[in-house]
C-alpha cells in the first residue's frame, strides 16, 4: 500500500475524517489523583484525536470529582453569559440545544423562556403530530414504540414537557417486558400518553392515575391483587419507590395499604383497567396513623400529604434537573411550594428553574448526559433526517432502552449520573457522532452525512473562526477560550491534499476541504463539555 493512501492521523480514516471507533481502542487512564483538567483533556482531543485521548471512566472520574470553577457560566454582563443560561435551561429542560431555538428563546430573556417551557400548551406541535401519524408505526411492537417516542423527543416544540415525560417513567418505573406479553404492549403507550399529559399535574391526582394504569397493574402485580390475599408488592414500592423512601413506613403500613389498594385490575388481554368494587377489602386498617376502610384514594391522599413525600419528589426533581446530592436548604423552596399549591408539580417546576441554584456554577454541566439526552440531542443539532429506526438501537448500545428501565428502581444514571459513562459507552458515544456528522450505515439504518454546505449558506459562515463560533455557540454555549479555538481553526484550515471528499466553501467564496470541516465539528461534539449536561 502506497504511503499516501494511509491515515494522516491514526484516528482518522484515507479521507482524514474521524474513523468510527471500535471496543478496544486504548484510552488513557485517569491520573492517579482522579482528576483531569479540561484544558488537558481538550488539548488532548485537538491533538491525537477524541478516540485515544480520554475514556469514558476518566471523563466520568473528572466530572465527578473535578466540578470546579472551569465549569462555571460566564460572567453575567457577558453576551455569552445569557447564551450559556439558556444552553444550560433548554439542556436541562429538553434534549438538546438547536441554533434556531437558542436564539427563539434567548430572545424571550430568561423568565419569559421558562414560561414558554411551562405554557408548552400555548406552542403547537402539530407539525410533530402529523409526522409520526405519517411514520405509520406500529404501536404494537416494542422497537417501534421506542421509535415513537424518541422521534418525539427529537422534534418536539414542547421540550419540558417531553422531558418531564421521561422524568416520571423513570421514577414510576414499568418496563415492557414485563407487562403481560407482546400482545399488549400498547399498554405502555397509554402509560407514556398519561404521563406526558399530566406532567405538571398534582402529585396527587399522578398517583392516582399511575395506580390505575394497566401497565403498572400488572408490572407490580396489583391486578393478581384479591381482596382475601392482597399481594403487597406495588404497596411497598409505592412507598419505598415512588413517595417516601425507606425509613418512613412499616410492615404494617405495607400490610394495610395492600388491603386498601385491592379492587383494581387489568381487563384481560386488553389496555383497560377496572375497578371491582366486590374485589376491595373492607376491613378496617390502619395505614400510616389513619384508621377506617380504606381504598386506594384514601392511600393515594394519606401518601401525597405525607411530609416526607414533599421532601422525596423535590429531591428526585431536583437531581433530575440540578445537581445531585441537594441539601436541605436546596429543597427547602421547592417543598413550600409543593405544600402551598396543593402538590402542583408545575408550580414546583417553576420554582425550580427559576432558583439561583439551577443556574449556578455548581448546576451548570454538573451532570454527564443520559443515553438518550445524547443520542436526541446529537440528532436535533445537526438536523437528523432519518426515520429514526436506528434511535432506539442507539440509546441501548450507550446504555439506555427506552421503555426497558432495569428495574422499579429506574436507571442509575437519574441518580448518580458518572454512571452513565465507562469505556465501552463512551466509544459508542464517538461511533454515533461520526455516523451522524460523516454519515454511514448502522445495524438499523444508514445516515446520510451531516449537510455543512448548506448550514453553511444558512447561517452565512464566512471564515473557519466564523465556524467555530456558530457551532460551539449552541453546542458549548460559547464557552470556548481563545487558545482551544484557535486550535481548532488551525486543524480547520490546514490542508489536506490526500481527501476524496470534495471541498467545503464558505460564504466569503474560499474553500476548504471537507473531511477538515467536518472533523472540526467532530472535535466540538466529542469534547468533555458536550458529554455533560
Amino acid at each position: 500500500m502506497d504511503i499516501h493512501d494511509q491515515p494522516t492521523e491514526p484516528w482518522m480514516n484515507r479521507d482524514n475524517e474521524p474513523t468510527n471507533v471500535v471496543p478496544g481502542t486504548v484510552v488513557t487512564p485517569p491520573s492517579k489523583s482522579g482528576r483531569i483538567s479540561r484544558r488537558a483533556l481538550f488539548t488532548g482531543l485537538a491533538g491525537a484525536g477524541a478516540a485515544v485521548a480520554v475514556g469514558g471512566v476518566a471523563l466520568a472520574e473528572w466530572q465527578q470529582q473535578s466540578h470546579s470553577s472551569t465549569n462555571a457560566i460566564p460572567g453575567s454582563q457577558s453576551g455569552s453569559a445569557a447564551n450559556a443560561r439558556i444552553g444550560h435551561l433548554l439542556r436541562r429542560t429538553g434534549f438538546g440545544v438547536h441554533p434556531d431555538d437558542l436564539a427563539s428563546y434567548t430572545s424571550l430573556g430568561y423568565e419569559g423562556a421558562v414560561n414558554k417551557l411551562l405554557n408548552y400548551q400555548q406552542v403547537s406541535d402539530q407539525a410533530l403530530e402529523q409526522r409520526l401519524t405519517t411514520a405509520k408505526l406500529d404501536l404494537n411492537k416494542a422497537p417501534s414504540q421506542q421509535q415513537w417516542w424518541l422521534l418525539r423527543m427529537a422534534g418536539t416544540q414542547r421540550p419540558l414537557q417531553e422531558k418531564m415525560t421521561l422524568f416520571w417513567h423513570g421514577v414510576l418505573t414499568t418496563n415492557y417486558q414485563k407487562i403481560g406479553g407482546p400482545s399488549v404492549y400498547t399498554r405502555m403507550i397509554v402509560q407514556n400518553n398519561f404521563l406526558r399529559t399530566h406532567a405538571f399535574d398534582t402529585f396527587d391526582n399522578i398517583l392516582l392515575g399511575i395506580t390505575s394504569d394497566p401497565a403498572m397493574l400488572f408490572y407490580l402485580d396489583l391486578t393478581r391483587s384479591r381482596k382475601n390475599a392482597p399481594n403487597e408488592n406495588y404497596a411497598r414500592e409505592l412507598m419505598e419507590l415512588f413517595t417516601l423512601g425507606i425509613g418512613h413506613y412499616t410492615q404494617a403500613d405495607v400490610t394495610a395499604a395492600a388491603a386498601a389498594l385491592t379492587g383494581w385490575h387489568t381487563k384481560g388481554g386488553t389496555s383497560v383497567a377496572q375497578y371491582n368494587p366486590r374485589d376491595h377489602s373492607n376491613k378496617e386498617v390502619t395505614f400510616l396513623g389513619h384508621t377506617g376502610q380504606l381504598n386506594y384514594k384514601d392511600v393515594i391522599q394519606i401518601l401525597a400529604n405525607h411530609p416526607a413525600a414533599a421532601a422525596f419528589l423535590c429531591r428526585k426533581l431536583f437531581t433530575f434537573f440540578a445537581y445531585e446530592n441537594p441539601s436541605n436548604d436546596d429543597l427547602a423552596p421547592l417543598i413550600d411550594t409543593y405544600n402551598k399549591s396543593n402538590h402542583n408539580v408545575g408550580a414546583v417546576m417553576k420554582t425550580l428553574l427559576l432558583s439561583p441554584q439551577f443556574t449556578s456554577d455548581k448546576a451548570y454541566r454538573a451532570r454527564v448526559k443520559s443515553p438518550t439526552e445524547f443520542v436526541v440531542g446529537s440528532y436535533r443539532a445537526l438536523d437528523a433526517q432519518t426515520s429514526g429506526k436506528e434511535l432506539p438501537a442507539q440509546t441501548t448500545i450507550l446504555g439506555q432502552t427506552i421503555f426497558g428501565p432495569p428495574n422499579v428502581a429506574g436507571w442509575p444514571g437519574d441518580k448518580v449520573s458518572a454512571t452513565w459513562l465507562n469505556g465501552g459507552t463512551w466509544l459508542s458515544r464517538l461511533n454515533y457522532l461520526n455516523l451522524l456528522i460523516a454519515g454511514g450505515r448502522s445495524r438499523t439504518s444508514v445516515y446520510k452525512p451531516f449537510d455543512v454546505q448548506a448550514a453553511i449558506e444558512k447561517y452565512k459562515i464566512d471564515t473557519p473562526e466564523t465556524f467555530v463560533t456558530h457551532f460551539s455557540s449552541f453546542l458549548l454555549d460559547g464557552v470556548l477560550d481563545e487558545q482551544r479555538k484557535a486550535q481548532l481553526v488551525s486543524y480547520f484550515t490546514t490542508p489536506d491534499p490526500h481527501s476524496r471528499k470534495g471541498n467545503v466553501t464558505l460564504s466569503n467564496g474560499k474553500s476548504y476541504p471537507l473531511s477538515k470541516v467536518r472533523g472540526t465539528l467532530y472535535l466540538l461534539m466529542a469534547s468533555p463539555e458536550y458529554q455533560l449536561n
